[in-house]
């Protein structure tokens, strides 16, 4: 089996961009005649933008500073596939600025909906205006820098380095990283050196797992979830680059996670029986549960973690605090958090990437925005740095 199943002979550059049929391309390189005059009529419709009351509304409200120099920042190494990760950045920023501005959805609807020339149901909660208020500052930031000789010649040097065709590093198959899937890109969190497409994933049997699950928690040095996989962006974000190739190798061999729920029914109980899971911890429904040094019980390892170093660090912490009620948010009056420390909430976000579980983050973070909680959020990246991602907790 591929190690991603997609068509490889649809997704060329530039369909391999999915704002590509709207024509927003940010360089004329490859591009044929017609989706060069897409591309210049996507450009002139969003400097007709700078000059709607929608544009005013999210600048004075949303934008930041340091928001171009995280989009210069971003061009280099991801290149035509930027907006995705722009997005990832400043996401929870834009979520909590809306629950402390005084203004409904109609309001905001109509100024989407004048800015863009259609009456149009453009969003219905506060996770999609947040998509689209970003959205519209990454398009504004381009059109400001897309002239500018620096970034076009840095966007068009990663251009054509990257649609060189060149080996892949697992299959020795040759591929155009720019004909990536942008879902496949991003998901891989910007893996230059697999075509997705490597015949690698074995079907072993359930004695030889005994020895490829343990070796391929090994390869990753942590515990992954029931959901990780080669372009699952909460998994592949936690890898350092030069991982990739040994992770996804045991990855194969071990036959993927799928593979391994259909040989023991769970990926948890997979892990558990070859004795892949440190001692002291359990599989269960939900996943792993393992107690830390205070005795708090954990869903995960990644949660004992951050609950251990709660504890290192003298930090008194309750755990799964309840969030105040809210009819839209929370009508039951019992959604939970992680933590609680000092009237902060910490919430640990360990599945980002997932949609539906992404939707539910966006609830929390809103629901902690209204109810005037200050929220710590924790994602996978952050567990090699929480002394700097919890050290407002140290000085408060």
């Amino acid at each position: 089996m591929l190690l991603v199943q997609f068509d490889s002979n649809y997704y060329k550059y530039p369909i391999s961009i999915s704002r590509g049929y709207w024509g927003r391309y940010l360089i004329e390189s490859g591009l044929s005649k017609s989706e060069i005059e897409s591309r210049s009529q996507w450009l002139t419709t969003v400097a007709s933008y700078t000059n709607t009351e929608l544009h005013r509304f999210v600048n004075d409200n949303f934008t930041n500073p340091s928001d171009i120099k995280l989009l210069i920042s971003l061009i280099p190494q991801h290149g035509i596939y930027v907006e995705k990760f722009f997005h990832r950045n400043i996401r929870l920023r834009v979520l909590r600025k809306l629950t402390s501005i005084n203004i409904d959805f109609l309001q905001l609807q109509k100024l989407f909906s004048i800015a863009y020339g259609y009456n149009s149901n453009v969003f219905n909660n506060n996770s999609m205006a947040a998509f689209w208020i970003v959205d519209h500052i990454f398009q504004q930031l381009l059109l400001g820098i897309l002239s500018e000789t620096t970034i076009h010649s840095s966007i068009t040097s990663w251009f054509d380095d990257f649609s060189r065709p060149r080996r892949c590093s697992l299959c020795n198959n040759k591929f155009r990283v720019i004909d990536l899937p942008d879902w496949i890109y991003y998901g891989s969190n910007g893996c230059k050196t697999c075509c997705f497409q490597c015949p690698i994933i074995d079907s072993p049997k359930k004695d030889e797992l005994a020895s490829l699950i343990p070796a391929f928690v090994r390869s990753c040095d942590f515990i992954p979830n029931s959901d990780a996989g080669p372009i699952n962006y909460s998994f592949t974000s936690r890898l350092p680059a030069d991982k990739w190739n040994e992770v996804f190798i045991s990855y194969g061999k071990m036959g993927g996670v799928e593979h391994v729920k259909a040989k023991y029914k769970s990926w948890f109980k997979g892990l558990a029986e070859t004795g892949a899971l440190p001692n002291g911890v359990l599989a269960t429904a939900r996943g792993v549960r393992c107690l830390a040094k205070d005795g708090h019980v954990c869903h995960s390892l990644d949660e004992q973690r951050i609950d251990n170093w709660l504890n290192n660090h003298n930090l008194k912490h309750e755990r799964e605090p309840i969030y105040p009620s809210h009819p839209d948010l929370n009508p039951t009056g019992r959604r939970k958090g992680d933590w609680k420390v000092n009237g902060t909430f910490i919430e640990y976000f360990g599945l980002v990437g997932d949609k539906d579980y992404e939707r539910k983050m966006d609830e929390k973070i809103l629901l902690a925005g209204y109810s005037k909680i200050n929220l710590i959020a924790i994602y996978p990246t952050d567990l090699d740095a929480l002394d700097i991602r919890l050290q407002s907790l140290l000085t408060s």
